[in-house]
């Protein structure tokens, strides 16, 4: 008995030691990626006719069949440079940065047993993004029903000589995911007479003016959808958190991901924006700022280029209920929204049309304006010239009896004046502690602006507003002809 009792515990000793915690498997291979081939081309935003970004790496690259490897030759880059084509069929160079060039130069991309695809008369200068809505989308020459074309247009097409101006029109394309390039490509354009006609007003004025200003090549890239709204154009990155209930709403990033994705791998200078028009109504509309700010914090991270400019366009004046009310300020809080974006985020800088409006036209002709004005923001802080770009800003105000004194934000308002010496259109009202606003008579004194209290305010006077309404067309501006921007000091609800 004892005997047969030693051999249970020693076999239970036995299959205890060999117990494991998981039971053995077989040693198995990894499956296998299958590679994908794809037809030998480069990205169709790289063609011919196209600026490359100076004083930056650019990138070049494309699909091929999986393990070939390709050769990369550029005219200015010293000597080739080569790249495996990696499992899912693509390939990439980084071509060392390289200073401006207005001779043309060439690419060409070759892989053993393909035809050696050939990019000719390329340009080194800077690269622009211009995005946004239908006033970035209308173009220089009239496009019927809803543009007549700018001011002067037959005069302004006549003139557009500008060989080493080149632009890239990015066709409406809404994707529910980033695509890595164009499902309906457009070609790069050379300006001239017989092809500005079509291309963005706002961009075009843009870039001439920077161009003649630099004497370098300008490449501009319009990507602009009529009617289209802010969350749109969005990443769906930048939607998340406190701005999550924008996801899925009015189509949320699906431009970005059709017509700026495919954008990210190009080294660029920055970014213009004219967009505001459908989210002028949105509730609540101080979230526009935080809708902005995030489109440039996602557009500044999916480029990976730092903090790269962004230049945007306030909102014209304009009747957009066709009601003739002159009281109605909902687009002047939208504006008001816009102008807190540069508030809330660094590089960034905004052009004022307050001045360059057409009441009863959602798509006014002063485009050359708006151009140059985002020309100018950009010639000040990117380039670090020594030009005016902002108009007046107000400052303070202060109280004296019956008159109050506007102050202005220093050097803005130097050599105020009025477009053309005419009178100075009377945007100015004042309130007292019943919260009523009058209309005060308005003059110039120097570089400050003096206001008569109207009678049966009460006094000291505790808010001031100028151009606070949905379509003041206002003449006050600096001698360099920039206009004063709206304000008000208070934050009523009225």
């Amino acid at each position: 008995m004892k005997t047969r009792l030693l051999l249970c515990l020693l076999c239970a000793v036995i299959i205890t030691g060999c117990k494991k915690d998981k039971p053995f498997l077989p040693d198995v291979d990894p499956p296998v990626e299958t590679p994908v081939n794809k037809p030998f081309a480069v990205a169709n935003v790289l063609q011919s006719n196209m600026v490359i970004q100076r004083d930056k790496p650019a990138r070049i690259w494309g699909y091929g069949k999986a393990s070939g490897v390709v050769t990369v030759i550029a005219s200015w880059s010293n000597g080739p440079l080569t790249a495996t084509i990696n499992s899912h069929g693509e390939w990439e160079v980084n071509l060392a940065a390289a200073p401006a060039n207005a001779i043309a130069q060439t690419v060409s991309v070759s892989t053993p047993g393909e035809t050696t695809i050939t990019l000719t008369d390329i340009l080194i200068g800077d690269v622009w993004v211009c995005a946004g809505q239908s006033n970035m989308v209308m173009p220089v020459g009239p496009l019927p029903p809803s543009f007549g074309g700018v001011e002067n247009y037959e005069v302004e097409i006549a003139d557009a000589n500008y060989p080493q101006i080149r632009s890239l029109t990015v066709k409406e394309d809404y994707q529910s995911a980033p695509i890595d390039q164009f499902t309906n490509p457009s070609g790069w354009t050379i300006c001239a007479p017989a092809t500005v006609g079509g291309l963005s007003a706002t961009a075009y004025f843009f870039a001439r003016k920077l161009h003649t200003e630099l004497n370098v090549p300008i490449g501009i890239i319009v990507s602009a959808v009529n009617g289209s709204w802010c969350e749109t154009w969005a990443n769906n990155a930048a939607l998340q958190g406190p701005l999550s209930s924008y996801t899925g709403q009015h189509q949320s990033s699906m431009l970005f991901n059709g017509m700026i994705a495919p954008l990210s791998k190009l080294s660029v200078k920055g970014f213009t924006w004219y967009q505001g028009e459908n989210n002028q109504k949105m509730i609540p509309v101080t979230d526009y700022t935080k809708l902005n700010i995030a489109l440039i914090n996602g557009w500044r991270s999916v480029f990976a280029q730092g903090e790269l400019p962004f230049y945007y366009v306030q909102i014209t004046p304009f009747d957009d209920d066709a009601r003739g009310d002159e009281t109605e300020n909902y687009l002047a809080k939208f504006r008001e929204t816009q102008m807190k974006v540069r508030e809330g985020i660094g590089g960034t800088g905004m052009a004022i049309t307050i001045d360059a409006g057409e009441k009863d036209n959602h798509h006014p002709r002063y485009k050359k304006q708006v151009g140059d004005r985002l020309a100018l923001l950009a010639l000040n802080r990117t380039y670090l010239k020594n030009v005016q770009c902002i108009g007046p800003q107000y400052a303070s105000f202060s109280q004296s009896g019956n008159t109050i004194t506007i102050n202005f934000v220093n050097s803005t308002a130097t050599g105020l004046t009025t477009m053309g010496n005419k009178p100075l259109k009377q945007y100015f009202f004042v309130a007292g502690a019943d919260r009523v606003f009058r209309l005060a008579l308005a003059s110039i004194s120097g570089d400050k602006i003096m206001l008569i209290v109207p009678n049966g305010t009460p006094s000291p006077v505790v808010a001031v507003r100028y151009a606070f309404t949905n379509y003041p067309l206002t003449n006050l501006q600096n001698n360099a002809g920039l206009p004063m921007e709206p304000f008000r000091t208070d934050n009523w609800t009225n």
